[in-house]
């Protein structure tokens, strides 16, 4: 017999984010403890959502998508915003990290274009990735059964556009969260504006902003008033050094320009600028931590890729001794919520025992000369104009040494495949970035897409 629960009223302090299941929120209660919640086993259903937005000025090169994804190795993130990728076309890719990579062109060819780069662990959870225009795209997360999480990345038009291009860009923003219903948005990116310090009265901007403010900083201001977003750089307190996210080329001038706003506030934990990434962008990265329970649904373990075949399982028949055995623990649980979590560790478990999965290691494309120069990089502080020149200097070498180790590495996939009496639809598979995601029947212009 199951006994029921009675649900019982959240605490004052408690989480933002209602839980489900044998979750309990996003971190359950804050200041006053509650006596209502019990103690034992928890599951590990949670933990923080990093969102990254990045103006990488460019990844239209392979060798620029492999430096990007070699240094936010570094870095811990949950998806990357892209902005000014500037590569042509449309597409969704399947890299060979196993990060997805999804990008649109700008208006002109090799020019602007934004995108998403969502990592491996979240693939499942993916709801839909739609662009709106060549500055504006959006991304749909499954965070919990009930709830769902909105991304929308943006590049909005430089100083040197109209605000006519500047309004209809807004309003793209708008048709992105108004096009899909989900319960919590945000929205970031590059949007070439100084919103500086907060004005009188005004609630959607923090106490904690930065610089002054001038007129497409004002548009901005009026924008996020008549969406209800928040501007979440500015709460959260940050030395001058950890605020700014442009640099201008004479290395003298540090604006913030690129942001991240949310319709609810309280989900964010931090968002900071990250120094420790450098790609030879002007733009610094900016990351927000969110407290969502991004726990995958019990139908993910089921379509895990990972799932051994009875061929691959080693022991058999302990393995499912053991399993039945576990099984019969079961019979002690008192709730659905207790079943269901126990259920999972109990497969995990055993599974993890009798079967041990063997990762291929990827070849390393990058030398240790490069990883070393992109090393160097990380640690330059850029305070002068000469620091600037010796960082552009710094990026010109990485890449010559970037194109080196690739030409190298594509050199020496074609000997082998020569000597193994392979294809050249083999070395053409080992020597692309990843492999593209058929995700439209019809392309924009109405006819079939022949994708595969």
């Amino acid at each position: 017999m199951i006994a029921h629960r009675r649900t019982r009223p959240l605490v004052p302090g408690g989480p933002a984010i209602p839980g489900y299941g044998s979750g309990h929120g996003n971190g359950g209660a804050r200041g006053a403890k509650n006596p209502r919640q019990r103690s034992g086993y928890h599951p590990p259903s949670q933990r923080q959502l990093a969102l990254v937005t990045y103006n990488v000025r460019t990844l239209r090169l392979d060798e620029k998508l492999i430096e990007l994804e070699e240094e936010m190795n570094k870095l811990r993130w949950d998806v990357i915003g892209l902005s000014e990728i500037r590569r042509e076309g449309e597409d969704t890719k399947t890299l060979q990290s196993g990060h997805l990579f999804y990008y649109r062109e700008g208006e002109q060819k090799s020019q602007g274009g934004v995108g998403f780069i969502v990592h491996k662990s979240l693939i499942n959870n993916i709801v839909a990735i739609e662009s709106v225009s060549s500055r504006v795209v959006y991304l749909v997360l499954k965070i919990s059964k009930r709830y769902s999480l909105k991304i929308v990345q943006v590049y909005a038009p430089s100083t040197s556009h109209p605000d006519d291009e500047v309004e209809a860009t807004y309003e793209d923003i708008s048709r992105a969260i108004r096009d899909s219903q989900s319960h919590f948005t945000v929205v970031m990116g590059d949007f070439n504006a100084k919103l500086g310090r907060r004005g009188d009265d005004e609630l959607k901007v923090g106490p904690f902003g930065f610089g002054q403010r001038n007129p497409r900083g004002q548009m901005l201001a009026d924008f996020m008033e008549k969406e209800g977003l928040f501007m979440m750089n500015s709460f959260f307190k940050k030395p001058p050094q950890r605020k700014w996210t442009w640099l201008s080329p004479d290395g003298v001038t540090r604006n913030e320009i690129d942001f991240i706003m949310s319709t609810n506030r309280q989900i964010f934990n931090d968002v900071s600028v990250i120094n420790s990434v450098k790609t030879g962008s002007d733009h610094r990265i900016v990351r927000g931590m969110l407290n969502i329970n991004v726990r995958l649904e019990r139908s993910r373990l089921m379509k895990s890729t990972l799932r051994p075949s009875n061929a691959q399982i080693q022991n058999p028949e302990s393995f499912q001794l053991e399993l039945a055995n576990r099984f019969e623990w079961l019979n002690s649980c008192t709730s659905v919520d207790d079943v269901n979590s126990r259920l999972v560790e109990t497969v995990r478990t055993v599974g993890s025992k009798f079967f041990k999965t063997h990762c291929k290691n990827r070849p390393q494309k990058l030398s240790d000369r490069t990883r070393n120069l992109m090393a160097s990089r990380r640690l330059m502080t850029l305070q002068t104009s000469e620091d600037a020149e010796s960082y552009r200097q710094l990026n010109r070498h990485i890449m010559k040494s970037l194109r080196h180790d690739l030409r190298s590495f594509n050199t020496q996939r074609i000997k082998e495949t020569i000597e193994r009496n392979q294809g050249s639809k083999v070395f053409a598979r080992d020597a692309s970035i990843g492999q593209s995601q058929l995700t439209k029947l019809k392309t924009e212009d109405g006819r079939l897409n022949r994708k595969v």
